[in-house]
């Protein structure tokens, strides 16, 4: 009953995932045993049900590509991107970029709307999605396999990061091109270290030194919190991969297709967050985690908190909010020195299953993994490029951003398993769970290990 309660807000995803069987027709992919130009034609006519039609002279093949990209950076980098392919490309195509609406958590509203999209014989030509997505995606047969299209293309993934290649495939297949990527590391705030009597040029390496660091670096005014060392869970530290990784264990083991929550190492980092925030002030800490600001209000950004783990992403949110913050970077502790861990994010383009005009879907997401796309994307948004020269050339001359760069070389990924979203969302509740002692770390990490492994076994 318990694995059936944990598992209760994320099963609408997987309901509706699953919904697709059965719905968008037999597997017409490819099964990327072949090669050149001609498989990939007959791929398109099987995917697609139609071939693709020549365009009359003059007239443009529009192709439609979803987003769900709010205003910001990044799409307004994305957009100059595609607008530079629009008016460049030979093959007389314009994209037709379009937002698509999501709701704050999992990208359900814009999944649920590609899903009836493929049910229904009309999806868009391409679509951007979250890489670690991908295995659902392409385990309910909602993608086109790639890698043939990709050869008749001449795109191969040669320079490009292992944690955006290895994103990118789902059973020694290809059914994504990466266009962007991002990674994590500790932020912390010299001037305070300063102050509170810490070499301000030697963070904290290990656990033991972040524990350490964190006691002197919290300032108490009677019950009320005026400064804090640091919180496990805030920003990029919330997933238990974080630290999980740091402890020295796992989540997945790729050679029995298993995941692993219940790892020793697992279960040790969580107990170690639950016993930070008791250590701080139990639930009065756990409050005030919960109540701070974002933006311009942001923890770290108006110092409350002089620690935190972040993204190469909120560097550029620091030169916004408080350009004059004198912080640093460096990687996220771990409990063995010299044993640290991170991991990389990113969005990839695909072609949804049964998409008309693959081969010119193909050619477009081939150009924005190429080097003059990816140089002005990474230049105006500050993401990295997933092809290792490009990010080196943008960002290697800021020390900051370079920092990144030693860090993301061996980033991990989160599962490459079709129940990922319903394991980042259960492992988000278990450590909420046990933060306010609804049950011991040992006993909710095995219990989620128990039941996602059950959701897996069905989709296997």
């Amino acid at each position: 009953m318990k694995n059936k309660r944990l598992l209760a807000a994320s099963m609408a995803f997987i309901l509706s995932a699953a919904s697709l069987t059965g719905c968008s027709g037999g597997n017409n992919t490819t099964n990327g045993s072949s090669s050149g130009e001609t498989a990939s034609k007959e791929t398109n006519a099987e995917s697609a049900g139609t071939t693709e039609a020549e365009a009359p002279k003059g007239e443009k093949t529009v192709l439609t590509v979803w987003h769900t990209w709010g205003a910001g950076p990044g799409t307004d980098a994305m957009e100059k991107v595609v607008e530079m392919y629009n008016q460049s490309n030979d093959k007389n195509v314009e994209i037709n970029l379009q937002f698509v609406a999501n709701k704050a958590s999992g990208n359900t509203q814009t999944m649920d709307k590609l899903m009836a999209s493929i049910a229904a014989g009309n999806p868009p030509e391409s679509a951007l999605l979250d890489n670690f997505q991908i295995p659902t995606w392409a385990q309910q047969d909602a993608l086109v396999k790639l890698d043939d299209l990709m050869a008749a293309s001449g795109l191969s993934f040669d320079g490009i990061y292992d944690w955006a290649s290895n994103g990118s495939h789902y059973k020694d297949a290809v059914y994504s091109i990466p266009y962007n990527g991002d990674t994590r590391a500790l932020f912390y705030n010299k001037d305070l270290f300063a102050a509170a009597g810490l070499d301000p040029e030697d963070p904290p390496s290990t656990i033991e030194e972040l524990n350490e660091a964190a006691e002197k670096l919290t300032i108490m005014d009677g019950n009320t919190y005026k400064q804090v060392g640091f919180i496990p869970w805030l920003n990029a530290g919330k997933p238990i991969y974080t630290w999980g990784w740091n402890f020295g264990g796992d989540f997945y083991d790729a050679d029995t297709n298993t995941l692993t929550v219940a790892k020793a190492e697992n279960i040790e980092a969580l107990q170690w967050e639950v016993d930070f925030a008791e250590k701080f002030g139990g639930k009065s800490f756990i409050e005030f985690a919960n109540g701070l600001g974002s933006g311009a209000q942001d923890a770290f950004v108006t110092g409350q908190v002089a620690m935190a783990v972040r993204g190469n992403f909120d560097i550029a949110n620091m030169a916004q909010y408080n350009p004059d913050l004198n912080y640093g970077i460096c990687p996220i502790p771990s409990k063995v020195e010299g044993e640290h861990a991170t991991w990389a994010g990113g969005w990839a383009f695909v072609i949804p299953r049964g998409a008309k005009n693959q081969e010119l879907s193909m050619d477009f997401m081939k150009y924005m993994l190429s080097d003059e796309a990816q140089t002005v994307m990474a230049q105006d948004s500050a993401s990295f490029s997933p092809r290792k020269s490009v990010s080196e050339a943008v960002f290697g001359s800021d020390d900051k951003y370079k920092a990144f760069l030693d860090y993301i070389e061996t980033a991990k990924i989160r599962p490459p398993v079709p129940v990922g979203q319903l394991l980042w969302d259960n492992l988000n509740q278990v450590l909420d769970s046990a933060l306010n002692g609804k049950d011991t770390p040992e006993n909710l990490m095995k219990a989620l290990d128990v039941s996602i492994n059950e959701e897996l076994k069905k989709l296997n």
